[in-house]
């Protein structure tokens, strides 16, 4: 049912309140009984007045949409009136406007990372989170690069890092690793010649600031253990985090439930060593497949797991804050199976050797566009070798 037009003031705080549970929950979540209670409101009395739970998300859904077109309108004019602005600056800007968007608007980040999650697992993209992500693309290409035709690495690149930006914004380390990325990234993915010459030791030094204490191999765990994780982990990546509970676990695992307690006490224990799990078989299969031809990028079957993986970990994170060094630990490590054939074979020009920074640029900039990708359903090759190609036109 449709709201009449006289209670379209009575949707609004409720609208709002969805939208903090998803922010807290996952869009998943997101269920009428709880939502009644947070509005103070019977079950029967939100469903008269929003209707089921469907007719729900697509008003919260199109209300985000309409107040993140305010925010973007809200920053082009500042943008505007600004003009020219310099690849510094432009890096200035996104960082400051990340922030704003994470912190300040963030049940909007939150919604918009758990939807293409949800398509990459589906088959078809939402009419409205396509739209959504046009426009998302368009304004993140003017503040990074003044250029439309960016649009897909530009989105790409900021989806993914506003998932850690979300639980780590306030992290001194890790907001000087991303300055530094984002000041590459607009400046043309290599080291130049005039460039700060101690940018590389720099990332190296905040890179090392943002290790763990307990660190996990890159063997994969062939016990018992460890095959739970496995199963736990592949669980995830296609069914979602909040599919992951011990029984389904075990169910997976072939296994009886307590077998899962005992190796795993809580949820939060199994769902870290199932991520891990998906990080360390990805890096085992490499390293198996090290001197194949594009050992990376284009063995896209064996990475999906690795790059939703990573998407999922940094959302859990800012809802979870056990979790955040996990999620911290795999942003610090980024771009280190990407070395500069790799870059060359993706579209970036022969010729240019690459340091630690393009490594860490070009892999946030490729897990962002391939979770992009995935959700709109497109060839993730073809969209990566596109838009890596264009960014070789900013390389200076």
């Amino acid at each position: 049912m449709m709201i009449p037009v006289d209670d379209k003031h009575a949707a609004q705080p409720i609208v709002a309140a969805a939208l903090d549970l998803i922010a807290s929950h996952g869009l998943t979540e997101l269920t009428l009984r709880p939502l009644a209670e947070k509005v103070g409101m019977s079950l029967n009395a939100l469903t008269q007045t929003m209707g089921s739970k469907e007719q729900l998300l697509a008003q919260v859904i199109a209300h985000a949409m309409e107040q993140d077109r305010l925010f973007r309108e809200g920053w082009q004019k500042r943008l505007g009136a600004m003009a020219p602005v310099g690849p510094g600056l432009r890096a200035v800007l996104a960082e400051t406007i990340l922030d704003d968007w994470v912190v300040g608007h963030r049940p909007l980040a939150c919604l918009l990372i758990d939807m293409v999650q949800e398509a990459g697992r589906q088959e078809g993209c939402p009419a409205a989170l396509g739209a959504w992500l046009d426009a998302a693309g368009l304004f993140w290409a003017e503040v990074l690069f003044g250029d439309p035709r960016q649009a897909d690495a530009a989105l790409g690149y900021m989806l993914d890092e506003a998932g850690f930006s979300l639980f780590a914004h306030a992290d001194p380390a890790y907001r000087m690793l991303r300055a530094l990325c984002l000041h590459r990234f607009t400046g043309g993915i290599y080291p130049q010649p005039d460039e700060d010459i101690g940018t590389g030791r720099h990332l190296e030094q905040w890179i090392a600031a943002l290790e763990p204490e307990q660190t996990y191999p890159d063997t994969p765990d062939r016990s018992k253990r460890g095959l739970i994780a496995a199963q736990a982990g592949h669980l995830i990546v296609t069914q979602g985090l909040e599919a992951l509970t011990h029984r389904s676990a075990a169910a997976a695992a072939g296994t009886p439930a307590s077998t899962v307690v005992y190796h795993f006490g809580t949820r939060d224990d199994l769902m870290v060593a199932a991520l891990h799990a998906v990080v360390t078989n990805f890096r085992h299969n490499l390293a198996e497949n090290f001197g194949r031809p594009h050992p990376f990028h284009a063995h896209y079957d064996f990475s999906r797991d690795l790059v939703r993986a990573t998407s999922i970990i940094a959302l859990a994170a800012a809802r979870h804050p056990g979790l955040a060094h996990h999620a911290l630990d795999m942003r610090r490590r980024r771009g280190e199976n990407i070395v500069t054939s790799v870059l060359w074979d993706m579209g970036l020009p022969h010729g240019r050797t690459a340091d630690r920074c393009t490594s860490q640029v070009a892999s946030v900039a490729l897990f962002g566009m391939r979770m992009v990708a995935m959700a709109r359903g497109l060839d993730e090759h073809q969209v990566l070798l596109g838009a890596f190609t264009r960014l070789a036109e900013v390389c200076r």
